[in-house]
């Protein structure tokens, strides 16, 4: 019993310091967020950037800065497309409601609201406040994306020369296991993410078809962001339907509202079903992990629990699979011997 125990002391050591990293990397999110996103994006662009250097002969600062511009400018595409859409759908909803507007604007109840909260200071209060977070929230997301280009760029241009650095300072006894570690990492990262896109992938189909059912405008454009929305812990694709639904039902168009509310509960219990079938076979994990990380980001309505459970054993599968847990000192100075002997 004793001798189990020590033995498996190095998973338990990994557990618990896995788990105070973690901890310590969710409180200080907004400092390490855009070296994550940097790394994760170096990570999964590596091949491209691999094929631009030797199919083309790219530079490689080129090649790096080329490849985090297309990234940049897809997502930047994406956000001005989304708020394209928002601000069209309000205008939309304007038009048809404006006169409700107009009629609440020149209410005496607003204008007495107005007069009290101005009177005792809260409406100023309120309105600084919002004005004070909106100056502090636009220079923060520039210069967040500026930072997160930067290291992007950077990470892609030196990610070999770190790698390499690291098996080097490794020395010839770990090198091997570093490798390995490194090897099957990427692996399970590319498909861990692979296996997610596969997901949104099939509620982007599965948008499609209900928007077209139901009659929504622009079905294309709402299914892409359906599928967006479906990271979201908990609502996720609700975050669309919900408000169309909702959007019908003023229009009257009760049975379009319901039907969007229905399917959306039908996509929901879809991706319960299938999302821990997805996942265990594209990164071999079993499916009671997945569906264990589901229930418990959904009760305790965090998406960092879902990110733990899964990131936890899959950085476990990734060390136990390289055999980082079963390489002692006793086969390691067994290996040399044998080495030296030969």
């Amino acid at each position: 019993m004793k001798a189990r125990f020590f033995s498996d002391k190095p998973r338990l050591v990994f557990f618990i310091v896995y788990t105070l990293l973690f901890i310590i990397a969710v409180r200080a999110i907004g400092f390490v967020l855009p070296f994550i996103l940097a790394l994760l994006i170096a990570v999964i662009m590596k091949p491209l950037y691999d094929h631009l250097r030797h199919r083309f002969n790219f530079r490689s600062a080129f090649a790096a800065t080329a490849i985090t511009v297309l990234i940049f400018g897809t997502l930047l595409g994406i956000v001005g497309f989304l708020l394209f859409l928002v601000v069209r759908q309000a205008l939309s909803l304007l038009d048809t409601y404006g006169y409700m507007i107009s009629e609440y604007i020149r209410s005496p109840e607003l204008f007495g609201a107005l007069k009290d909260g101005l009177l005792s200071g809260k409406l100023f209060d309120t309105a600084s406040g919002l004005l004070s977070a909106l100056f502090q929230a636009v220079p923060l997301a520039i210069t967040f994306v500026a930072v997160t280009f930067a290291l992007s760029v950077y990470f892609l241009h030196h990610i070999s020369a770190f790698r390499d650095r690291l098996l080097k300072r490794a020395g010839e006894d770990f090198a091997p296991l570093l490798s390995r570690i490194f090897g099957t990492a990427y692996h399970m990262v590319r498909a861990f993410i692979r296996s997610y896109l596969v997901l949104y992938l099939i509620t982007f189909i599965e948008a499609v078809f209900i928007f077209y059912l139901t009659g929504v405008e622009y079905p294309l454009a709402f299914a892409f962001i359906t599928a967006i929305a479906d990271i979201l812990p908990v609502l996720g694709p609700g975050v669309v339907y919900i408000p169309l639904a909702i959007s019908f039902i003023l229009y009257k168009n009760y049975l379009a509202g319901v039907t969007l509310i229905v399917f959306f509960l039908i996509t929901v219990i879809i991706r319960q079903v299938i999302e821990p079938k997805i996942v265990s076979d594209g990164v071999k994990l079993h499916p009671l992990v997945v569906l264990s990380a589901i229930y418990f980001s959904i009760v305790s309505m965090n998406i960092w629990v879902l990110f733990y459970v899964v990131s936890i054993f899959l950085s476990f599968k990734v060390l136990d699979t390289a055999g980082a847990f079963d390489k002692s000192i006793d086969s390691s100075a067994k290996e040399n011997k044998k080495v030296d002997i030969s």
